[in-house]
């Protein structure tokens, strides 16, 4: 995953002198502290998508599953809150690129 990250540096950047800084920057090697402003307000502003991801993360329904292996009914409705919650989370994830005016995929600059 490292090696996607740092190759993403090279689509987003045309100047080499701008790619080394970026990533000197990613690896805090510029000196530049890693909690200050900017950090603040973009972790101010994507919290809420940030717990959403940690919570999603965890495999919550696999262990749901386990202890109730028992009854069918359980299961279906487990499938359908699984589904609306894939429903949900899509919805979000839309309605937050809609919302906001800067778009960050790097496909538009080609």
């Amino acid at each position: 995953m490292l090696l996607v990250l740092i190759s993403w540096v090279i689509f987003a950047f045309e100047d080499l002198s701008k790619i080394k800084n970026y990533l000197c920057s990613m690896f805090d090697l510029n000196g530049i502290n890693l909690l200050n402003n900017e950090a603040l307000y973009y972790l101010n502003n994507y919290i809420v998508i940030i717990i959403i991801g940690i919570i999603c993360s965890i495999p919550i329904i696999k262990f749901i599953k386990k202890k109730n292996t028992t009854s069918t009914i359980k299961q279906n409705i487990g499938g359908v809150l699984e589904s609306i919650g894939y429903i949900a989370i899509v919805i979000l994830c839309t309605a937050s690129l809609v919302n906001n005016s800067f778009n960050p995929f790097l496909y538009f600059r080609f």
